[in-house]
């Protein structure tokens, strides 16, 4: 198996004809994704070896950034929608098996909370973690970073206008960029789940629930593609700016900063805020 997955993408190819391909951990272990035999992609680990790839057939790298692993179950919830919404598409599919070389790391472990239900019921969810697609080139340089999730025709979209900008000249990326970014997406209106509506009721109470709220809440689809559309449009703004960044690893960290508001340097991804019920400190009464 191990000598199978270091093939590439005709391993993975190799391995359908052997062994077919219904869902099983060797498949997964071929492809580095959870649920591979869902998609039937390739996805490499090793960004050099990627970048090798994409010289060699001339794609671009569709590099995803996400919190956990792809190929855990319990990744940040975004990719695990990737998995199930995106990538198993006929229509994506085609296009990331045939226009993109494909590549993902891990920025950092994903938050988990145990919810007990005070029955004997427990489940593990992620609590926290967004996750991007970037764009590079085929010498691995960035040129585009699709934010979160989105739907599937908007991400079609996305891929068309990421393929076109990885083979653009580079002089030409920031007017692209400038242009891309005047098309703005209208908001949907999109109604707040019962529990989240009640925690709205009272404020401080809000404050204290929301977070896990947000964790155990599926938001619209709609609505984060609305939201996501907004964070791109600063992606593009930077661009056409003629932002400049260290590195790759530096977009990556500007990207969380700024964009998704959880830097990566942060131990805690923003979650340590007090505890409200802490006993207050004992008072001292002066002799």
């Amino acid at each position: 198996m191990t000598n199978v997955r270091q093939l590439g993408p005709t391993g993975l190819e190799t391995w359908i004809r052997t062994y077919g391909a219904s869902a099983s951990p060797g498949l997964d272990a071929v492809c580095a994704q959870k649920d591979a035999h869902t998609s039937l992609l390739y996805w490499f680990t090793d960004l050099d070896l990627a970048i090798s790839e994409a010289r060699q057939t001339g794609k671009p790298i569709l590099s995803l950034r996400l919190l956990g692993r792809l190929d855990e179950e319990l990744s940040c919830a975004n990719s695990r929608f990737f998995r199930k919404l995106l990538y198993p598409d006929p229509r994506i599919n085609q296009v990331l098996r045939q226009d993109f070389v494909l590549h993902w790391e891990s920025v950092r472990p994903v938050p988990k909370v145990t919810l007990d239900f005070g029955n004997g019921r427990r489940i593990e969810r992620t609590l926290t973690g967004n996750s991007a697609h970037l764009v590079l080139d085929p010498s691995g340089r960035i040129v585009d970073a699709l934010p979160g999730l989105v739907s599937r025709d908007a991400f079609l979209e996305l891929l068309a206008q990421a393929r076109a900008f990885a083979r653009a000249d580079r002089r030409a990326l920031p007017r692209l960029h400038a242009q891309a970014g005047t098309r703005r997406t209208p908001p949907p209106v999109a109604s707040p789940s019962r529990a989240v509506a009640a925690s709205r009721i009272a404020p401080t109470k809000h404050l204290v629930e929301m977070p896990l709220l947000r964790a155990v809440s599926v938001d619209p689809v709609d609505a984060d593609t609305a939201q996501n559309h907004e964070l791109h449009r600063r992606i593009h703004e930077a661009f056409a700016a003629g932002a400049e960044w260290a590195g790759l690893a530096g977009f990556v960290e500007w990207m969380y900063a700024e964009l998704f508001q959880m830097p990566l340097g942060d131990p805690a991804l923003g979650l340590d805020v007090p505890d409200p019920f802490e006993p207050p400190a004992p008072v001292r009464l002066e002799a």
